[in-house]
Parts: structure tokens; C-alpha cells; sequence
């Protein structure tokens, strides 16, 4: 998956990838492995070259922005959704299949059947490389179906939700 990152007006391209045993990310070209594990909800411990760095977050993902506490120095990131800009901003109509977009653990569904939401409204949490994703609606609408549980595992792909 890839992000736009914006960190104290610098912009940053970083691109996640790999799985369990071994991940990357590739931060304006550069690569580099590290590891990530979560002791509790909002704080993350990030293992690059043997170090362990403890990152905390808060603030409102939801609209893309977030603090991020790492070795006692904020950051006020805005992350950048690469789905929207796929759209090319277009708004999406009709009914849409909420396919997930890479393999994990349905952790909790932040909405139920027949409930409104709004384009970019997280719909649940999926945990993927030890990682809690927040997926969201691509376009406001009604949650019409519910294809998963919590705690069950889906692969890339899987409808998750139908929003009409």
C-alpha cells in the first residue's frame, strides 16, 4: 500500500509491503526492513536494525490527520488516501462491493446493517502485519449486507460489506 505522508509541510511517498516474517517500506526510495508490534491500542513498538523505537498515536484518523509521539517528539501527520486519488476525485454512485484490499483478521465492524455513513466513514478494523487498518466507505451510502465476523480471517479481495 502506499501513502502520501505530509509531516510539518514535507511531503513523503512511502510504500509498505511484505508480510509476517519480513516488511518494508520504501520512503522516498529508500528502503528499509523493520518490524512492528502492538503491546497496546495506540502505541507500537518498530524494530529497524535491532533498535526499538516506541511510537504512540492519537488525533483523528478518520479525516487523515494524526499525531504520532516517537521518542517524545510529536509529528502532525496528514496521510493521504491512495484510493481517493485513484478515483481521481470522482464521486462513486450506486452500489459498491467493500472488497478488502490486502489479507488479515476482521478485528471489529464500526457500523451495523441499514446504518447511514458518509464517504471516508470507517465502516472496520482490519488487522493486517500486526497492524489495525481502518477501512473506509469509498462513498456515502447505506450499509446493505455484512459479509464477515469479527475475528475472521479474509484474503485479499474479499467482500467484506455491500454500501448502497
Amino acid at each position: 500500500m502506499k501513502y502520501e505522508v505530509d509531516c510539518h509541510g514535507e511531503t513523503f511517498t512511502i510504500e509498505l509491503s511484505g508480510d509476517s516474517n519480513r516488511r518494508t517500506a520504501t520512503i522516498n526510495g529508500e528502503t528499509v526492513e523493520f518490524d512492528v508490534s502492538q503491546p497496546e491500542t495506540g502505541i507500537y513498538l518498530v524494530t529497524i536494525n535491532n533498535r526499538v523505537i516506541e511510537v504512540r498515536t492519537a488525533g483523528d484518523p478518520a479525516n487523515g490527520a494524526i499525531d504520532v509521539l516517537v521518542g517524545g517528539q510529536k509529528l502532525s501527520l496528514r496521510i493521504s488516501d491512495p484510493r481517493r486519488k485513484r478515483r481521481g476525485g470522482l464521486t462513486v454512485t450506486g452500489t459498491i462491493q467493500l472488497k478488502a484490499t490486502m489479507p488479515g483478521r476482521v478485528i471489529c465492524w464500526l457500523c451495523q446493517p441499514g446504518d447511514q455513513i458518509t464517504e471516508g466513514q470507517g465502516v472496520l478494523v482490519l488487522e493486517a502485519m500486526k497492524m489495525q487498518n481502518e477501512v473506509r466507505s469509498p462513498k456515502a451510502g447505506v450499509v446493505k449486507a455484512i459479509n464477515v465476523s469479527p475475528d475472521q480471517t479474509v484474503e485479499a479481495g474479499a467482500v467484506l460489506a455491500v454500501i448502497e
